[in-house]
């Protein structure tokens, strides 16, 4: 089912090829154990996936939410090129260094993935794009939102979204890193996460964009499509070598 890629209007001038894939995975770590994962991870796990795979878009730990947690994400152009990735990195003797020495931190208690699309308006559409950051200060907390939408009902609520509320985010919120939709996983979903200099300067501007008119007309045009079934949020923080920091 192709549910992710609201239909362009005339005249549109954005993006029309095919999507960007991006893998999201989350891992769950034992309590006090997630910081020597990570500096193995950091050393050796980390340049074994930059050799063999395409580059890492951004790597962050959970900071609100369910904590002792790190999430990433990387792009492909498709599977195939996933693929001989990963069969590339799991012959590389560093992977398998890093396995075995990862393994002995004992330090996993679970582990997510989820395969993702890029809708027209994401700002990342393509593997390896830089990423230019927009926001001030030196300091990055990333609000990260999953919505879950009735089956049928998510083209709708991401088309007013993208002519509604996408601009009045835009004007007043922090930087839009992604927006993507799931294609492997739990479908119906919209994945996408917005960078803040820091936890009051989210406050502030949702606060301002909760007050905007602009965002009751978007709260109304949605309210009515009966879309939306759940929303989860977690604040993230860039690890050190995240090229998104």
């Amino acid at each position: 089912m192709r549910h992710c890629r609201p239909a362009a209007r005339s005249g549109d001038t954005r993006r029309e090829e095919e999507p960007m894939f991006i893998e999201q995975r989350i891992y769950t770590a034992h309590p006090g154990k997630l910081p020597a994962w990570l500096k193995c991870y950091g050393e050796i796990g980390g340049p074994a996936s930059s050799r063999t795979l395409t580059p890492l878009m951004g790597m962050f730990t959970v900071e609100f939410g369910q904590i002792n947690r790190v999430l990433f994400l990387r792009g492909f152009d498709d599977i195939d090129q996933r693929e001989r990735g990963l069969a590339a990195r799991d012959a590389d003797p560093e992977w398998k260094r890093f396995l075995e020495e990862s393994r002995g931190i004992g330090a996993l208690v679970a582990q997510e993935a989820k395969l993702l699309k890029t809708v027209p308006f994401s700002p990342i559409q393509t593997v390896g794009q830089p990423f230019k950051r927009t926001i001030e200060g030196e300091q990055m907390f990333v609000d990260h939102r999953t919505y879950d939408f009735e089956p049928g009902r998510i083209n709708a609520w991401i088309e007013a979204y993208r002519d509604i509320g996408k601009p009045v985010q835009d004007r007043l919120l922090g930087q839009l890193l992604f927006f993507a939709v799931t294609e492997c996983g739990p479908i119906n979903q919209a994945v996408f996460a917005w960078a803040y200099s820091s936890m009051a300067d989210r406050d502030r501007r949702r606060t301002a964009m909760a007050a905007d008119p602009g965002w009751a007309e978007f709260q109304k045009a949605t309210g009515g499509l009966g879309a939306l079934k759940a929303q989860t949020t977690m604040i993230l923080k860039p690890v050190p070598w995240s090229p998104i920091r």
